[in-house]
């Protein structure tokens, strides 16, 4: 019994004593783990650190701050302009207190007119707002110009009707609105109603890019400047070369001599007896003299202003030669049938700039 009591406490204590080293070995054991969790977290960090050190991009650079002025500064600048120009009051949208900013005033409408838009480099217009008391007459008068030109530009139907407030457009010069027709041109439009006025300048005056014009059309059209006589200002309208009937005219389709073909005349035919005297059409200086056997035969071509060009062709005899200046209706040669004509005539023809005008137009 004594011996078994013995190995029963014996194997008690072995029991004891085996337990106690083994929870020994379980705390080193959760040492050795919670010391490579702590290195494992400091290395991560460490990585962490020099990832952001070497590859995050750069902090955005601040901004510059707002401009700051210094309030004592603006008051004592408005305080200065204030002498000078009204001020309106406007809230801070920063909630602080209203600053006095200037403002700048807009001039009432008055008598004086209002330059409008540039329409060439010949023309311009006003605006000019009718003002009370104002009549047709005070406002002509005003601008020097006639009633006429107020009434044409304006639309004027009715000049008891006259209203204040009413906006006019004032022209630089004399002149009307004209409503193209069809069948018009610039050189029929301006030998027809200004024959001072070569198309060129029609054509300036008005701002069009090129000669074409179309039906319903509005054309300024200056007004023809007149002497106290009544008669044309430094007028420039051509004169007939020679006596005689009309054989063909500008734009017609006409058989050419020996030509099989029928051709459009750019000029006209004039009829007359060999040998009768050509006279200058207007004042010019001769610039080309030839023989064109096939053509025109012998011919002169004479230079004037404003880009103007006069051609006789089928001469008999030329009386001028090249660098010649000539007056209006002075001799210049005399009637032939040279070139590719049948009988005796004179070729005329008559341009501006290179573009055939009728010449008609111009006598």
């Amino acid at each position: 019994m004594a011996n078994r009591d013995r190995m029963t406490y014996d194997d008690m204590n072995t029991t004891r004593s085996g337990k106690g080293a083994s929870d020994r070995k379980g705390a080193s054991n959760r040492t050795v783990i919670v010391v490579v969790v702590l290195l494992g977290v400091a290395i991560c960090i460490g990585v962490v650190i020099v990832w952001i050190n070497l590859f995050s991009s750069p902090a955005p650079k601040p901004q510059p701050d707002a401009l700051v002025i210094d309030a004592a500064s603006v008051d004592t600048n408005i305080e200065e302009v204030q002498t000078t120009k009204p001020q309106t009051e406007v809230p801070a949208p920063s909630g602080d207190r209203p600053v006095s900013i200037p403002s700048v005033q807009t001039p009432l409408p008055s008598a004086a007119p209002v330059q409008r838009s540039q329409t060439s480099a010949s023309l311009t217009y006003k605006e000019h707002i009718v003002q009370e008391g104002e009549t047709l007459e005070s406002i002509a008068q005003l601008y020097a110009l006639s009633k006429e030109t107020l009434i044409s530009i304006n639309r004027i139907r009715n000049v008891l009707s006259i209203k204040t407030g009413d906006v006019w457009n004032i022209p630089d010069q004399d002149g009307q609105l004209y409503t193209v027709q069809p069948g018009d041109s610039l050189s029929i439009i301006t030998s027809r109603y200004n024959p001072t006025l070569g198309w060129k300048t029609l054509q300036e005056i008005n701002g069009l890019n090129n000669e074409v014009i179309h039906p319903g059309q509005e054309l300024f059209i200056p007004s023809a400047k007149l002497e106290d006589d009544g008669s044309f200002a430094n007028y420039a309208r051509f004169v007939k070369p020679v006596d005689g009937r009309i054989a063909g005219l500008y734009g017609q389709m006409v058989k050419y001599g020996t030509k099989d073909e029928p051709v459009v005349l750019q000029g006209i035919w004039i009829d007359a007896s060999i040998g009768t005297s050509v006279q200058a059409s207007g004042t010019g200086i001769v610039v080309d003299i030839g023989n064109e056997p096939e053509g025109f035969g012998r011919f002169i071509v004479l230079s004037h202003n404003d880009g103007y060009r006069t051609k006789y062709g089928h001469l008999n005899e030329i009386a001028v030669k090249v660098g010649d200046q000539v007056t209006q209706s002075s001799i210049i040669g005399t009637v032939g049938s040279s070139g590719i004509i049948d009988r005796p005539l004179l070729y005329f023809s008559l341009e501006q700039e290179g573009i055939a005008l009728n010449p008609i137009n111009f006598f």
